[in-house]
């Protein structure tokens, strides 16, 4: 059997379920595919969802961040690029890169993954692991070191309450890394993110959301078009993730949809 690249390489259509507004391919849509190429990968080289339910495990992310040049449109047809970094004692590393067909690159991101027990929910030793993970690539996406993002300085009693719906729950049981992202999109202004699109991303994954639970989002701006953003669950105020969003000004007006 012939040795599986230690890079994979993977070819995504920007439907219309993944676009916005904007006619673009959305931020959840473009996460969906980062997850969806880790996913392909991870089971191709057995270290994937196969081989940790065999100990009942599953992969968690927990951290990632993400700069994005340019965003595909409609119909668009791109390639993500994605490797494992290797294992440490408690965290898997991968990272990943997205290309148009021109080979123009659009996006870089590196991310962090916990192994989590599947009943007791908690971290478990990559070491279970290690000797099915493939030999790490040489190659960074973001050369730097992914940390806890600040805590919030202001604390806000003017929030929504929503409810976790049986849509956001997952083949793991929780809601989908993806949707925190939608929620606090969701959070923004509608005319704000009509004509702003983010360019750099960074997040933690804290705690678990789980069907029927509560939350709301916390919005506080650090700096012009920055913003320190948390989904929190009710009624303990656990924090279930935090990011770190920073928005750039669209270039053409799209006042027209307002």
């Amino acid at each position: 059997m012939d040795k599986q690249p230690l890079c994979g390489r993977y070819e995504y259509q920007v439907n219309s379920y993944l676009t916005d507004v904007k006619k673009q391919l959305s931020l959840p849509g473009l996460f969906y595919m980062l997850q969806e190429s880790a996913i392909i990968h991870a089971e191709t080289h057995n270290f994937g969802w196969a081989a940790l339910s065999e100990s009942n495990c599953f992969w968690a992310l927990s951290r990632i961040k993400a700069q994005i040049d340019d965003y595909p449109l409609w119909k668009d047809s791109i390639f993500v690029e994605t490797w494992s970094k290797g294992p440490d004692s408690i965290m898997a590393y991968r990272d990943f890169e997205v290309f148009t067909m021109d080979n123009k690159k659009i996006l870089s991101a590196t991310s962090a993954w916990l192994m989590l027990n599947l009943e007791t929910r908690k971290p478990q030793r990559i070491a279970l692991l290690k000797d099915k993970f493939p030999d790490p690539y040489d190659r960074n996406a973001l050369d730097i070191r992914l940390e806890k993002l600040p805590q919030h300085s202001v604390t806000t009693s003017d929030y929504t309450v929503n409810t976790v719906l049986y849509s956001a729950i997952d083949i793991n049981g929780h809601v989908n890394n993806t949707l925190y992202i939608q929620w606090v999109i969701d959070s923004f202004p509608f005319d704000y993110i009509l004509n702003h699109e983010v360019y750099d991303i960074e997040i933690n994954y804290l705690q678990e959301a789980r069907a029927n639970q509560q939350y709301y989002v916390v919005i506080e701006e650090l700096l012009p078009d920055e913003y320190l953003c948390s989904v929190v669950r009710c009624p303990d105020n656990k924090e279930l993730s935090r990011m770190m969003l920073k928005f750039r000004k669209k270039k053409s007006s799209l006042a027209h949809l307002l």
